[in-house]
């Protein structure tokens, strides 16, 4: 039996377990005719994924069968969370059929932007929530304007259009539908909860992969005929760093944090107390699985900030770094003390050249952006002093995206890059305090989304701005933006009521 059969056999039968606990902790949310339809789409982009037998003709088809339920879908935005990663994002470039060398390159996360994302902007009413009444509106448009901007005094006009759209999908598309479309608490709600069709079979995955020690969706790449950079056997101490459909151990840690994030407001909702345990050990499990430093921590500041802001905060604090110095000192004495103690970050002695790699890459690319400190320069890997930073694949890693920003467009660039983040925070702190005695529920979902956004914050230090990483914080962007104006909105209809 080829390897890509047993890869789908094992998935379907992996994810098909995942989905009752899905199913079981989103019920308060989701219908069962919502969740069939969502798990339903998941499960056939998958097998298209492993039996198109051909690149094109699995984006072909997955492009269709999306835009026809995207007509039918009742929430769009949720069948897009469902199946972000049903598929890993392989890309290949579509030739120019003679008339230019390339038209564009393309990947599942792209097919998912052009089929969902962007009906659902040309249905927008502007006159409903105007461009530019939030000042992360400002910061989203600059930040695309300037790398426009730069793109267009370094390339030709024909790369100049390609890389623009590109960007447009891939950056303002996610944020502005995103932030516009989901309009009240229930959307919301079911927005997060429909990012667990994608999280919990992707946690079971990965926790499979990392004791089997194989990496299933690797079979997806000779299944439809083509290479991919990504997707290959990563270990560390020994172990494998699972990966599931994400492409990348750390892309894996990345995407569980945010899945963990949106758990925690289901896990204050879900009334079954062996579910509730259920699917948080299974989000857990998937965050441990890549065995990814970076992410732990961030999932540990991701914790601290949920219940630091709850009631009694300091006093949940106190409780979680008992609990914890419970736990290791257990960890101290069990048969495999060492080997976890060697994986935790600042302790462990795993790996440590990455942590000397991020040091150097830090203070080497804060000397390279003096240079050009406005708008940065693209083409700073010719700097000779970026020389040392090189590894064995002749590329400069860039695993700290806040540096990756500065390095490409300057400090101008970084300004409003963060800048997205801090207003979107901002809207979303100022409107959980609003709501804290008005509506138990929406304040519950602020704090999730800004634990969510402090802790991604945290952890795109330590990533590259690589596969679906920038989706997910364009996405939690635009949540915690159309958070802000359910709270008003709700304030409002709260004070109409007083009256």
């Amino acid at each position: 039996m080829p390897e890509y059969i047993k890869a789908y056999v094992v998935i379907i039968f992996l994810s098909s377990f995942a989905f009752y606990f899905a199913k079981k902790s989103t019920a308060i949310i989701l219908t069962t005719s919502q969740f069939n339809q969502l798990r339903n789409a998941w499960f056939t982009i998958t097998t298209l994924a492993f039996f198109s037998v051909n690149f094109w003709i699995f984006l072909s088809i997955t492009a269709l069968f999306l835009a026809y339920h995207a007509k039918k879908s009742s929430h769009p935005i949720a069948l897009y969370m469902a199946i972000i990663a049903a598929a890993p994002p392989i890309w290949a470039i579509i030739p120019g059929f003679g008339l230019v060398n390339r038209i564009m390159q393309i990947d599942y996360l792209l097919v998912l932007s052009i089929s969902l994302l962007l009906i659902q902007y040309f249905k927008i009413k502007p006159s409903e929530f105007p461009f530019g009444q939030v000042k992360t509106d400002y910061c989203v448009l600059a930040y695309f304007l300037v790398n426009v901007g730069i793109l267009f005094t370094m390339t030709t006009p024909t790369d100049l259009i390609r890389e623009t759209l590109v960007m447009f999908l891939a950056m303002f598309l996610p944020y502005y539908v995103v932030s516009r479309k989901v309009q009240d608490t229930t959307q919301l709600q079911t927005v997060i909860a429909a990012f667990m069709i994608t999280c919990f079979p992707a946690a079971l995955i990965g926790v499979f992969e990392a004791g089997k020690g194989w990496l299933l969706y690797t079979a997806v790449q000779p299944a439809l005929g083509i290479e991919w950079e990504f997707g290959g056997y990563l270990h560390r101490d020994g172990l494998l760093r699972a990966s599931s459909s994400f492409g990348h151990s750390l892309v894996f840690a990345f995407a569980m944090v945010v899945g963990l994030g949106f758990y925690l407001y289901l896990h204050s909702v879900i009334k079954n107390k062996l579910y509730k345990l259920a699917g948080l050990g299974l989000i857990l499990l998937g965050v441990i699985a890549p065995l990814s430093r970076g992410p732990w921590l961030g999932a540990a500041m991701l914790v601290c900030v949920y219940l630091y802001l709850g009631r009694n905060g300091v006093s949940n604090l106190f409780k979680l770094a008992f609990a914890s110095a419970v736990v290791f000192a257990f960890l101290l004495v069990s048969p495999i003390a060492h080997k976890v103690i060697n994986l935790l970050p600042f302790i462990g002695k795993t790996d440590q050249f990455n942590a000397d790699y991020r040091e150097q890459l830090f203070e080497t690319s804060i000397v390279v952006a003096g240079k050009n400190p406005w708008f940065g320069n693209p083409e700073f890997a010719k700097d000779p002093d970026m020389k040392e930073l090189f590894q064995g694949e002749k590329i400069i890693d860039l695993v700290n995206i806040y540096i990756s920003v500065l390095l490409n467009s300057g400090y101008v660039g970084l300004i409003f890059y963060v800048g997205m983040f801090i207003t979107a925070l901002r809207l979303a702190y100022v409107g959980m305090k609003k709501i804290r005695n008005v509506d138990a529920n929406l304040f519950q979902l602020g704090r999730a989304l800004i634990a969510t956004l402090i802790s991604i914050m945290f952890m795109i230090a330590g990533v590259g701005d690589i596969l679906i990483i920038p989706y997910l914080y364009y996405i939690v962007i635009g949540l915690c933006v159309a958070y802000s104006q359910i709270v008003k909105k709700e304030i409002t209809k709260a004070t109409l009521e007083l009256a």
